[in-house]
């Protein structure tokens, strides 16, 4: 039998701890090659261009040669003494850490995380569905398109193609992220590497004929939601506001004569009273519109429990004057 591949991650772990102890920048590597002809690898560390020129079973195979190289190198320079173990300093705060600088020819440009920022962070912090990445591959190239409910247009390119499909949804995110700003709807709070402060909320005032700031805030805040143009995204913000779930949007499957006509309805996960608020719509043409038509039947329930639970909390205060 042939050998295909040997999977080990020695040199690649014990480069990692040099690289860290020694406060240098990680090496990137620039991979090439297929599953067929074998993968390919290279790199540009402490001024030297590394390469693995021999075809190589998998990635992982010729990361791990490659890092093998790289070691070479930090060794011959420790013998030499010309490293110098990094100081152990106070970490950064994140809003002011600066992003990792990678030279692609002669520009340096930072490495942003809009992946984990655009997913992980913004479309969380507004209770809305993660976007989509719908990927294409034109040979040995990748290009990307995302996808964000209650946006019609997809950001990102078919013809914009990059090395990598992470690479191609990096450049997707972006554009997703740029129109979010260019709008104005993006938080000042976010930082290069994903995070997105959280503001903490005003301290409850002490007044005796004040309502509760947790159902005060929520008159208006499904209403002001950034970025929330649609029905959907408003309701599942409203929602996490009166401790529900976010609501599950459940399609009945159309019949052979009415091709394209949708039936919706919504379900609300342990919600108690409020797990059916009986909001279906029935045989609306386009999958998206009905869902929308459902989530503005939904939206107006919850404004409803909403003023309920307002009405309730009056007459407490009222009864503790």
């Amino acid at each position: 039998p042939r050998a295909l591949a040997s999977r080990s991650s020695k040199f690649t772990i014990e480069l990692h701890e040099k690289y860290q102890a020694y406060g240098i920048p990680r090496p990137e590597f620039v991979f090439s090659g297929d599953g067929e002809e074998g993968f390919r690898v290279s790199t540009e560390f402490m001024g030297k261009e590394l390469h693995v020129t021999e075809p190589c079973g998998s990635k992982q195979e010729a990361k791990e040669r490659l890092s093998e190289a790289c070691l070479k190198v930090l060794k011959q320079l420790e013998s030499e003494g010309k490293l110098e173990r990094a100081s152990k300093a106070k970490k950064q705060k994140m809003e002011h850490a600066q992003p990792e600088v990678i030279e692609k020819g002669k520009e340096k440009m930072p490495v942003v995380n809009y992946i984990g920022q655009l997913l992980a962070e913004f479309q969380r912090s507004i209770a809305s569905p993660q976007p989509t990445y719908i990927d294409y591959q034109l040979g040995q190239s990748f290009s990307c398109e995302l996808t964000i409910d209650g946006h019609p247009d997809p950001f990102g390119s078919r013809t914009t193609f990059f090395t990598s499909k992470k690479a191609a949804r990096q450049h997707a995110a972006s554009c997703a992220v740029a129109h979010f700003q260019a709008a104005g709807l993006w938080p000042k709070t976010a930082t290069h590497l994903g995070g997105i402060k959280k503001v903490k909320s005003p301290p409850v005032p002490t007044s005796g004929s004040t309502i509760p700031t947790s159902l005060a805030s929520t008159s208006s805040s499904a209403d002001n939601l950034p970025g929330a143009s649609s029905y959907a995204q408003r309701a599942a913000h409203l929602a996490t506001q009166l401790g529900l779930n976010t609501p599950e949007w459940r399609y009945a499957a159309s019949s052979a004569s009415a091709q394209g006509f949708h039936t919706v309805s919504c379900f609300f996960k342990n919600g108690g009273p409020h797990e059916d608020p009986n909001c279906e719509v029935r045989h609306v043409f386009g999958k998206k519109k009905a869902k929308e038509e459902c989530a503005r039947l939904v939206l107006q329930y919850l404004e409803g429990v909403r003023e309920k639970r307002m009405e309730h909390a009056r007459g407490v205060m009222a009864g503790m004057k």
